[in-house]
């Protein structure tokens, strides 16, 4: 039976992703921090679904879950491990709590090493050579692994890395014949923007020269959550990453030309029109 470990299985996307895969006839190890997240997800899903509890940045609890792994798997290879758990932090970068912009880091880019370098093991399978290789999909960003947004900074600095990472893991692992796909959506109706919107609840930068800037992106980034993409559009995609017999090297969502445009527009104008529409062009006399 094929088989994907999924982490960030408790909500959003993972929790969407479990259930397409499931429905698939796929045998499915979802990551959770949780024992009650663990039981409910248990009674949610089909006996084929196994919870596996740890935090990615915890690699000492990861290491555990691989032995849950192995005994259900035995000799055959692990089809696919799916780095989806991930965290949104946002603030000015001039007053962000450096252990803030730790934490985003070792979450969305760490935390996702510390998952490949455990399971990957399992992905190459040198035990029997003859299965095909599993593969790995990393959550990435439309925008933030490609483009600096302000008030993003620690978020956007995470995905431009896991862009990094993955990409120079594509290549590495081209002699393990593991394949590596970054699934790159846009804003998503999901979990993680609602934790963003309760840090910004706190007006934590009511006092600072960023205030109505700050206050304006956070009316925005409301209105993407409202109006995103569903997470089940965003699986679909994943599991096509997964199937897929020649995976692209990035999956998206917005049109290849809106994309390119916006990567490849002049820098100096990027930064008029993002500052400008903000309210942070500068007051400083020239």
């Amino acid at each position: 039976m094929k088989s994907v470990v999924i982490t960030g299985a408790s909500s959003g996307i993972g929790l969407t992703t479990c259930s397409i895969f499931l429905e698939k006839g796929y045998h499915v190890f979802g990551s959770v921090r949780n024992k009650k997240d663990a039981t409910r997800l248990k009674g949610v899903f089909t006996e084929r679904f196994v919870p596996l509890l740890f935090d990615v940045n915890k690699k000492d609890e990861i290491e555990k879950s691989i032995a849950v792994v192995k005994a259900h798997i035995g000799k055959n290879n692990l089809t696919a491990l799916v780095n989806n758990a991930g965290i949104a932090v946002i603030g000015p970068l001039e007053y962000l709590d450096i252990n803030d912009f730790r934490y985003q880091l070792e979450t969305n880019l760490i935390g996702t090493l510390n998952c490949i370098q455990s399971f990957l093991p399992l992905l190459k399978n040198e035990i029997d050579d003859t299965q095909p290789k599993g593969r790995i999909v990393n959550i990435s960003s439309a925008l933030g692994g490609k483009v600096g947004y302000p008030f993003y900074g620690a978020y956007c600095s995470s995905k431009h890395a896991l862009e990094g990472l993955s990409e120079t893991l594509r290549r590495e692992l081209t002699i393990h014949g593991v394949k590596v796909s970054i699934v790159a959506p846009g804003a998503i109706q999901t979990p993680i923007w609602d934790k963003a919107e309760n840090v910004a609840i706190e007006e934590k930068y009511d006092n600072t020269c960023y205030s109505e800037a700050f206050q304006k992106m956070i009316a925005d980034m409301k209105k993407l959550g409202q109006n995103g993409l569903k997470p089940e559009t965003v699986s679909k995609k994943i599991l096509k990453a997964v199937q897929d017999k020649k995976p692209k090297i990035r999956y998206t969502f917005i049109s290849e030309l809106t994309l390119n445009i916006m990567y490849l527009a002049p820098r100096r104008l990027m930064d008029k029109l993002v500052t400008r529409y903000l309210g942070l062009e500068s007051t400083a006399r020239k």
